[in-house]
């Protein structure tokens, strides 16, 4: 095994890390939009039924 074969042993592995850590990345980003999304949606849901609330008390 001579040294080119450890740099790009070494290469690929670093490629391979590099690759692998922005799929994960990639991932989190998308799950966290949709928390973010979901939370937004539910943030909406309880103003309304806050204001209808508010409104039928008036009436």
């Amino acid at each position: 095994m001579g040294p080119e074969s450890l740099t790009s042993l070494t290469l690929l592995t670093g490629l391979f890390g590099v690759i692998f850590g922005i799929v994960i990345g990639w991932r989190a980003m998308r799950a966290h939009e949709k928390l973010a999304d979901s939370m937004e949606w539910l943030a909406r849901q309880n103003y309304r039924k806050e204001q209808d609330s508010n409104t039928s008390k008036i009436e």
